[in-house]
């Protein structure tokens, strides 16, 4: 299993400018507080279970403005991506399992110009194709192009959700097996960590 020590030092600054000019490229945009209803509603039905609240969402957003944003087809939202960028304060609780990622406190996220220590994947859900390539395309290029050095974490919330974060997105079970929660190294922090364990 991953510990703290496993983590890179991470480098990349949080710029929700460049977040949102990214997603721009992608059609996506930050919703309106009237729309964040509808974005929360739209992920929640998706994913077929109780999501963060329209409070903790709008919390958030205060603090990271780019936390949350949504793709729109002929006016209506259709896809909605989740991202969180999280202080070192964080890191304890996120690999003990307490962090809350229903009710965020939001003395562990990132602020604008600070150096995030991790990511969390807060949740992507797309009602048409469209969408989802926007969605997906835009969590790419933003771990790409911005935060290449970050270790991310998510939580696996249904079974297909957990088949993909492990098969196609390179995510493992952080304590155990059967965890559902999830954590990715960057892949330069991966590859070193499995070569260290062939070695030995």
């Amino acid at each position: 299993m991953i510990s703290p020590s496993d983590l890179p030092e991470p480098l990349s600054r949080f710029d929700p400018d460049a977040m949102f000019a990214i997603g721009a490229d992608f059609g996506m945009s930050a919703p309106s507080d009237d729309e964040m209803p509808v974005a929360r509603d739209l992920a929640a039905t998706l994913m077929r279970q109780e999501v963060v609240s329209v409070e903790t969402l709008r919390a958030v957003q205060a603090v990271q403005p780019a936390a949350t944003l949504v793709y729109r087809e002929d006016g209506l939202i259709t896809g909605v991506s989740g991202q969180l960028l999280f202080r070192p304060s964080a890191v304890a609780p996120l690999f003990a399992g307490s962090f809350d990622a229903m009710e965020v406190d939001t003395r562990y996220l990132s602020r604008p110009g600070e150096i995030a220590a991790l990511g969390y994947c807060w949740g992507v859900a797309a009602s048409t194709k469209r969408a989802a390539g926007s969605v997906i395309g835009f969590s790419k290029r933003v771990r790409e192009l911005l935060f290449a050095d970050l270790t991310i974490f998510t939580k696996a919330v249904t079974p297909v959700g957990r088949h993909t974060a492990l098969n196609r997105h390179g995510y493992q079970p952080l304590r155990r097996p059967d965890d559902d929660l999830l954590i990715r190294l960057p892949e330069g922090a991966a590859a070193r960590r499995e070569r260290d364990a062939v070695a030995a």
